[in-house]
């Protein structure tokens, strides 16, 4: 049995001593600025700050801030001690015993270990309908597939409370990242008391919302910004230095920029056409961070045309990569596979096509559409998909403009705003859709579990019974060499049937007021907690 208190650093499932903060660190003298509020980009109202309703990166920011898990991850991506102070591990790495501080809601009631139970609980019911339902399976929570489908009921998932302040948490086989995966929202508690109150459709509304991170909600305008301020009742408030973080919604990044320049936003995304006149000018305020993102468009293979693996498999071939990744986008990577190369665990197979001449690749391209029956007389007719944003704009006219000049194909847009855009693309309502994967955890399974048949996240609907395989048998194994090679075969089958098309690997790129401290440089997966902010003079 290992046992991992406040003052250890956890790496995986194994322990790797060392002490680290846990709140903002500030270097001896720097003197703070007596206003510390922090403004942030997020792009687009959350619609909902249910820690088990988020689904994407921006809702995400808000609710890390308001809400806190078992762990959190530093400015390295290492695992940090939150509500959890301590743990231990079985021998055999499949139970978890978390032992919780004395932490309270925003209101000043005590925060459970059957808060942890009823946040995951409600993550997995059917009748809940959470849009991250198959997160607990990921870590390979005891019984989730079977309550999920509704065949146990919710008592029988692997989590339970031994009292109010220890938490036993099963596994059906040891996950090395398990612990990382306690940083994402679907894992945080809910408040039963409000549940109890409120119901689930209205506990989590700005009148009755309450929380137990280091920050609480002061203000929701809709479709404006979001304002949150300190809470007292935080375990930890004393050594957080933000007073006030606003969350603001922002799609243009034009409008955005403008915005940071007159001193309105400390942090946002920028127009790739800024880019050379900030590094030559500001080049303090542009932030590059390493993140395990991927970029790329799914087929719908339920539809034609791409119910037909020669269609999909002519556009993967003939997209030119370093041309969108490097030159109308910059600061990308050209992506070959689903799993950046930078993942802990991965060996990114060579994907010999991708390394052919452009020349070459179209010629096989025309030959695949001939034989499906596309031509010069019969061109390829189909649709892109994408939500609004100048990134996904230019790409999606890059892809559109490639695929005419070297196909012949006709291309028609359509985007959608942020919300309207995700529903539909749940829904299967698109040919081409543009998607993306940022890393929940270090590890190849968190971008290619979406791709399994019976996930979720796989609204292209593929379906291959070898990945399906190799991705069990990847999850199942120990030995870090075999899951590497596996991972390795299903990128290749990925490669050969082309349910999607890998386009760039993506690092964090915004700009920040140089005033503003404190800032991961090092966490591949983008957790930014405002708790670890300061604002210097």
């Amino acid at each position: 049995m290992k046992t991992y208190k406040t003052s250890v650093l956890v790496s995986m499932m194994l322990g790797i001593f060392s002490t680290t903060a846990f709140s903002a660190t500030v270097p001896a003298d720097t003197q703070l600025s007596d206003t510390q509020i922090f403004r942030q980009n997020t792009h687009s109202d959350p619609g909902s700050l249910d820690p088990q309703l988020v689904q994407e990166n921006t809702a995400a920011q808000i609710v890390i801030d308001l809400f806190e898990g078992l762990i959190w991850l530093d400015e390295n991506g290492q695992v940090q001690p939150a509500q959890a102070e301590k743990w231990t591990v079985s021998d055999d790495g499949k139970i978890y015993t978390f032992s919780l501080r004395d932490a309270k809601w925003s209101d000043g009631t005590p925060v459970t270990a059957q808060d942890f139970v009823l946040g995951w609980q409600r993550a997995v019911d059917p009748k809940f309908g959470s849009p991250n339902a198959s997160y607990l399976s990921k870590a390979h929570i005891l019984n989730t597939e079977d309550v999920m489908q509704g065949k146990l009921p919710m008592s029988a998932l692997g989590i339970k409370a031994i009292n109010d302040k220890q938490l036993e948490i099963k596994l059906t086989q040891a996950t090395p990242y398990f612990l990382q995966l306690l940083a994402y929202p679907t894992t945080f508690p809910v408040p039963h008391h409000k549940l109890a109150q409120f119901g689930d459709n209205k506990w989590a509304t700005p009148q009755n919302i309450v929380s137990n991170g280091a920050y609480k909600l002061k203000q929701w305008i809709i479709n404006e910004k979001i304002t949150a301020e300190r809470n007292p009742f935080y375990w930890n408030d004393k050594k957080t230095l933000i007073n006030t973080s606003e969350y603001l919604f922002q799609e243009s990044l034009a409008s955005a920029y403008q915005r940071y320049q007159a001193k309105e936003l400390d942090l946002t995304w920028i127009p790739v056409e800024q880019i050379p006149h900030i590094q030559k000018n500001t080049p303090s305020a542009l932030l590059v961070v390493p993140r395990l993102t991927t970029e790329f468009y799914t087929f719908n293979v339920a539809k034609p045309p791409f119910d037909n693996e020669k269609v999909r498999k002519a556009l993967y071939l003939t997209l030119d990569r370093p041309l969108i990744a490097e030159h109308i986008i910059g600061l990308r990577k050209p992506a070959a596979t689903l799993t950046p190369p930078d993942v802990d665990g991965f060996t990114a197979p060579n994907i010999a096509e991708l390394n052919q001449p452009l020349t070459d690749r179209v010629k096989q391209a025309k030959k695949l559409l001939n034989d499906a029956g596309y031509n010069e007389k019969h061109p390829l007719q189909f649709e892109i998909f994408y939500n609004k944003y100048a990134t996904h704009e230019k790409v999606a006219l890059a892809l559109a403009s490639e695929w005419k000049k070297q196909l012949g194909a006709d291309v028609k847009l359509r985007t959608m705003e942020w919300k309207t855009y995700l529903g539909e693309r749940n829904m299967g309502n698109f040919q081409l859709s543009r998607m993306s994967i940022d890393a929940e955890y270090n590890e190849p399974s968190a971008f290619l579990n979406s791709l399994v048949s019976t996930s979720p996240e796989n609204v292209g609907l593929w379906k291959n019974e070898k990945f399906d395989q190799i991705m069990k048998e990847a999850q199942s194994t120990l030995n870090d060499k075999t899951r590497a090679e596996l991972y390795r075969q299903s990128e290749l089958i990925i490669a050969e049937e082309a349910p999607l098309i890998p386009i760039f690997y993506s690092p964090l790129i915004k700009v920040i007021n140089p005033a503003v401290g404190g800032f991961p440089m090092h966490n591949p997966q983008d957790y930014v907690y405002t708790k670890e902010l300061y604002i210097r003079k």
